[in-house]
């Protein structure tokens, strides 16, 4: 066994700590995907359109298969166009699209930087951050649900809900049975 499997990780003033070979490769796969998804905002993947997606996205031009379904949004519902527009620089659009959308594309930039370190040095940094890390997906889960709810607060109270519902995948689907 090596040194560090033998002993307990020390921690040197909170900054670094051996990681395990398998986290490094775990972290290297994180560093990865978050990369190829930032890349994609920066190539503005919102924009994409393209004859292979089938006739319910053209038409609602989203992949979302609850807004395909029923018209109205999911709790995620933006988030794409959301980090789209931060990557074109649109902070201000980012909010509009999806009010939790710049703090989690913040989380997951440093995620991203996080796990790059190291997955490269082999070294933990910052060890405590994971813990914020591990507590701030509860926390932006439970804002997500609370934001949608008020989006469809808004939607019912304005009317907008019962038409995006009318107009959906879903009640045709019932009004064939009915």
């Amino acid at each position: 066994m090596s040194q560090v499997e033998q002993s307990p990780r020390r921690i040197h003033r909170g900054l670094t700590a051996a990681a395990p070979r398998g986290d490094r490769l775990g972290h290297g796969i994180v560093a990865v995907l978050l990369a190829g998804a930032f890349a994609a905002s920066l190539l503005g993947i919102d924009r994409w359109r393209t004859d292979l997606l089938p006739a319910a996205v053209s038409e609602s031009g989203t992949i979302c298969l609850m807004r395909n379904l029923t018209g109205l949004p999911c709790p995620t519902c933006g988030m794409t166009r959301s980090f789209c527009a931060l990557g074109r620089g649109e902070v201000g659009r980012a909010f509009d699209l999806h009010p939790l959308g710049p703090a989690l594309y913040a989380l997951l930039a440093f995620v991203m930087v996080r796990s790059g370190l190291i997955a490269v040095s082999g070294r933990m940094r910052w060890p405590a951050a994971a813990r914020v890390l591990i507590w701030s997906i509860p926390v932006l889960a439970g804002a997500a649900v609370v934001a949608w709810v008020v989006r469809l607060a808004i939607l019912i109270s304005s009317g907008a809900a019962a038409e995006a519902w009318r107009g959906s995948a879903l009640a045709r689907v019932i009004s064939l049975w009915t």
